[in-house]
């Protein structure tokens, strides 16, 4: 199984992004895809939610990350 997180996008500059991150996942990166979109249903379509590659970080809370290659 792989490691992803979802960030909040921020900004997006061709196939990567910046933003906050809002949860990790382990699984595929379809099941990772369909947990982005149901996370976007549930704030009401309003957020960009981009999976990336899990960020390497112990307590990722309330951090913005930038420049990752999105993944979906």
């Amino acid at each position: 199984m792989a490691k992803y997180s979802l960030l909040n996008v921020t900004e997006q500059d061709g196939g990567r992004v910046s933003g906050h991150w809002i949860q990790d996942h382990i699984g595929t990166l379809e099941s990772a895809e369909e947990l982005a979109q149901e996370t976007n249903k549930v704030n009401g379509g309003r957020l960009d939610i981009a999976v990336v590659e899990q960020v390497g970080t112990t307590n990722p809370s309330l951090r913005r990350f930038g420049n990752l290659p999105r993944l979906n």
